[in-house]
Formats: structure tokens, sequence, C-alpha cells
């Protein structure tokens, strides 16, 4: 997972914010991401709500499609 992680941080990290949250850990994000898989990935809008969520396996497309948009400038 920390492949991934850190692909998603150099490509996308200059126009989003990324947090890695380890649900175990009693956290404010605790209740917002009950998990429904593992591993879990969620785009998480201004307010907190979920826009997308990527649940295993997840291949760079399948978050491309997604993220891309909000980092053009």
């Amino acid at each position: 997972m920390e492949p991934i992680v850190h692909g998603l941080r150099r490509k996308y990290g200059a126009c989003l914010t990324l947090e890695r949250v380890n649900f175990h850990e009693r956290t404010s994000w605790h209740e917002i991401l009950a998990p429904l898989g593992s591993p879990e990935f969620a785009l998480i809008g201004s307010t907190n709500e979920i826009i997308h969520r990527w649940f295993g396996y997840t291949e760079e497309v399948e978050f491309a499609e997604i993220l891309d948009p909000y980092c053009r400038s």
C-alpha cells in the first residue's frame, strides 16, 4: 500500500491535501470513514463528505479518472 500512497502524493500532492489515516486509531476521521473494505482510499470534500471511495487493489488509472479533474489548472 505504501507505493500507492507515495505515488499519489507525488502526482497529486501539489493540488490536493493527502492524508494517510489508520482506521484503528481513534481520530476525527474515524466516524467519517467507517471502513467498508481494506485497503481503502477515499476522496473527501471540503465539508467532509465522501466524494468517491476505492476498495482493495486499485489501478493507477482508477485514481486518475477521479483525481485528475481536481488538478487541472
